[in-house]
């Protein structure tokens, strides 16, 4: 992986829709990596600390995105991470809902790759802005 390169976490459990988003983030220069459920999602950004998490809202098992999104908002180690919601219920109060667990963002699906690039321009100005900020 080159330095410098977003790590991004895909929770997505349509497994053809992970891997269309994984390669899409690759062509970008992201390292991309995936989990198929909540549960083995926040597993994975544990071992991670990803910069950008895109997760699905309404996955199933004992963890949906909503979950996920609570569990990362409160653990102190994902404070910086970008978590995106991207769901199939384009609707006002499932945005809204997706916000109050702590999504940064949510998309409907599917995702278009406009959306994926301007999240990862907007990390990276937010990433300048605070690096340039005097401490």
């Amino acid at each position: 992986m080159e330095s410098g390169a977003l790590k991004v976490l895909i929770i997505e459990d349509n497994r053809d829709l992970a891997r269309l988003f994984c390669d899409l983030l690759e062509v970008t220069g992201c390292k991309a990596s995936v989990a198929w459920s909540g549960k083995s999602g926040l597993e994975l950004a544990a071992q991670l600390t990803p910069d950008i998490v895109f997760c699905d809202l309404g996955m199933p098992g004992e963890k949906d995105g909503y979950a996920v999104a609570n569990e990362l908002r409160s653990n102190a180690q994902f404070k910086n991470t970008q978590l995106i919601a991207v769901t199939g219920f384009d609707r006002a109060d499932a945005h809204e809902q997706a916000r109050s667990a702590g999504f940064d963002q949510v998309f409907a699906k599917p995702i278009k790759f406009a959306q994926i690039q301007q999240v990862i321009k907007n990390f990276h100005a937010a990433r300048g802005a605070s690096s340039s900020t005097p401490g």
